[in-house]
């Protein structure tokens, strides 16, 4: 019983460093950085491996924890098709 709670573990760590990556990639994305390319596929390659290390712990490419990372991978790589809109101020302006 230990090993199996000590994987499930293991597994929700793995799935949190999928997500922190895809908000990190989502933070660069909407700060309009001239690297998102980079970074976004960087974001990607993380949760690709997180992916792997998943199917290493189960064997099961139906995990879905396994699918989930991978999930997250092919988001990362979609924010880089992502356009920013440029930030408008919000401060009345004078007329005159």
């Amino acid at each position: 019983m230990r090993h199996q709670s000590s994987s499930i573990l293991v597994k929700a760590n793995l799935l949190e460093e999928c997500m922190n990556a895809f908000k990190y990639a989502a933070e660069v994305v909407e700060k309009g950085s001239h690297m998102k390319d980079e970074l976004c596929l960087s974001c990607a390659e993380v949760c690709r491996t997180s992916a792997e290390e998943c199917l290493l712990l189960t064997g099961s490419k139906e995990d879905p924890v396994y699918r989930m990372c991978l999930e997250y991978a092919d988001l990362c790589e979609g924010l880089r098709q992502h356009v920013t809109e440029p930030k408008r101020r919000t401060g009345m302006r004078r007329s005159g």
